[in-house]
């Protein structure tokens, strides 16, 4: 992390807060996906935090996710594969 921005426990501890107010909605689940996005892209958070938050929220949205970060459409077969990846996950929202 870098100084200055919210740190693991920080961003850990709103995430919950949430949930505790409205539950795992598609809403929070969403919001709080994107607000880690950004997070990620730009280098204010390592990858193995953001694994670890995402994995408090229901798993909606990942397709989107995805072309967010790839800043392109999926192909058929991306589609595919993440469909597949979804179905593994034990809290998939598909």
């Amino acid at each position: 992390m870098i100084n200055g921005y919210p740190t693991e426990e920080e961003l850990h501890n709103r995430i919950t807060r949430q949930i505790e107010w409205h539950g795992t909605t598609d809403t929070v689940s969403l919001i709080w996906h994107g607000y880690l996005a950004g997070l990620l892209e730009w280098g204010l958070i390592k990858v193995d935090i953001y694994d670890r938050l995402t994995a408090l929220l229901p798993q909606v949205g990942n397709k989107e996710l995805s072309e967010l970060f790839a800043d392109e459409p999926l192909g058929a077969e991306q589609e595919l594969e993440i469909d597949e990846f979804m179905r593994q996950l034990p809290n998939s929202k598909r």
